[in-house]
């Protein structure tokens, strides 16, 4: 066991050492008690002291009526008895009231709380007359029996016949010891209670401090892992580049047999995938490290869309799919041509991927782009006869390696990169995405640009 407890130390120390942001915490844990316990101490003791001499008070003026008492009864002792017993019992803590008359050597005892005592001869009158020192107030001095602590008080008066009385009574002060240690019972409590937010709060701070160390690892590694992808992808440019020139020299050499075509235009067609696959890593690791360069400049939007449809026009004629643009600006009074201020390139490559994608997943039918000039915005929207998107596809339509999954497509090659990349270039423009679409009637893709990106010019003719 102790055994354990030094190796916790030791576990303990080390991991301060390591994070000595701790150290403060740490500080404050042990601070904040031991201040908690002082201030709670001394207010305690405080209290206390306000608290006797309150008391004191209270038996000094008690003592007072009944002095005054006395002095209207004209020393009756009928009348001393009865005060000195209703007194008694409005007082709880008074255990002993003696009142009693000099005479010569001795004094008589003449009302008490124990009736008894009437007529007899006080054992010790010396202690009684410690009260003649300060006539006009009462003389206290405590005691203490069987662990609970008393207040021995007499007070001497002065008879208009030239007697002295001596009043004493005895008070104890075990309701008021009883208060103050319930008081310090619920003050360490609320110690307990203290030390075990405290605790609470290190405990957070070392999960915090946990996160923040695994969160800077993983940046680390994530930093690493975009280091690698882009040196990865540079790397297989340039062999891939060199397979597309030597497939294609081949292809056109026509010293080469048709067999030999094939295969050099299946080797051309395969390098051109993994250079799609290159691209789209190279965007990944740009994005994700925040490195993804966007130069806006003036863009015809028009002049973009006629050059994807050029792009894209040969592989939709393979698949039989008519790949048009409506020409018209909705609303049609819009006759002017279009400029955003927006990054041309980018632009373009969102656009290509949202195109191709279309094809990809259209297997008869066409495909449309249009152009829609709202008051507030701008829509260009890809629409497709195809499959369309079941709802729960959509929600992940923009995930990152996401591909629909279902029967039709599952011979489509694809890295799940496309939607997501171009999702993060329209947002990096100022732009926004979204689908519409329903299952077995088609799709539209809607890139929405706000009103504020883009400029106008008005159509002149020549």
């Amino acid at each position: 066991m102790i055994q354990s407890a030094f190796s916790l130390i030791i576990s303990g120390y080390r991991y301060v050492r390591k994070h000595p942001e701790l150290l403060m915490t740490i500080v404050l844990m042990c601070v904040i008690p031991i201040a908690f316990v002082a201030s709670g101490l001394q207010f305690l003791n405080a209290a206390r002291d306000n608290q006797e001499r309150l008391e004191k008070d209270r038996i000094g003026m008690m003592h007072d009526v009944y002095k005054s008492l006395m002095d209207t009864a004209k020393y009756d002792q009928n009348v001393m008895q009865s005060e000195l017993t209703r007194i008694a019992q409005l007082n709880e803590d008074i255990i002993n009231f003696v009142v009693a008359r000099e005479n010569g050597p001795y004094l008589d005892v003449v009302a008490s709380l124990d009736i008894s005592q009437i007529g007899t001869i006080v054992e010790n009158p010396t202690e009684y007359r410690v009260a003649n020192a300060d006539p006009n107030r009462s003389t206290t001095k405590p005691q203490a029996r069987d662990g609970v602590r008393y207040w021995l008080s007499y007070r001497v008066v002065k008879a208009d016949t030239g007697d002295d009385y001596y009043i004493f009574t005895e008070t104890s002060l075990v309701h008021t010891d009883a208060l103050f240690a319930s008081r310090i019972i619920n003050a360490y409590y609320w110690l307990f209670g203290l030390l075990a937010v405290v605790l609470l709060l290190v405990l957070r701070h070392v999960r915090l401090i946990d996160y923040s160390y695994l969160y800077a690892e993983s940046k680390k590694a994530n930093e690493m892992k975009d280091m690698f992808t882009n040196m990865i992808a540079h790397e297989l440019r340039a062999p891939l580049t060199a397979m597309r020139g030597f497939a294609s020299m081949i292809v056109e050499n026509k010293d080469v047999s048709d067999e030999m075509r094939k295969y050099a235009h299946n080797i051309e067609d395969a390098a051109e995938r993994l250079v799609l696959v290159v691209n789209d890593l190279l965007d990944v690791a740009r994005i994700h490290s925040g490195k993804l360069s966007i130069t806006s400049s003036d863009t015809n939007i028009q002049e973009v869309v006629s050059a994807v449809l050029e792009i894209m026009q040969p592989i939709a004629k393979e698949k039989n799919i008519a790949l048009t643009q409506d020409t018209k600006i909705y609303p049609i009074n819009k006759i002017y041509p279009i400029k955003m201020f927006i990054d041309k390139k980018r632009f373009h490559q969102a656009l290509t991927n949202l195109v191709s994608n279309a094809i990809k997943y259209t297997q008869a039918g066409s495909i449309t782009l249009s152009i829609e000039d709202r008051d507030d915005r701008l829509e260009i929207r890809v629409k497709d006869t195809g499959m369309g998107i079941s709802a729960e596809n959509q929600k992940n339509l923009f995930a990152p390696f996401f591909r629909v999954q279902i029967a039709e497509v599952d011979n489509t090659v694809g890295t799940g990169l496309g939607m997501w990349i171009t999702k993060q270039l329209i947002e990096l423009m100022g732009g926004s995405i979204a689908v519409e679409s329903i299952k077995g009637v088609g799709t539209h893709v809607v890139i929405t640009l706000p009103k504020v990106t883009y400029l106008r010019e008005p159509h002149t003719s020549k």
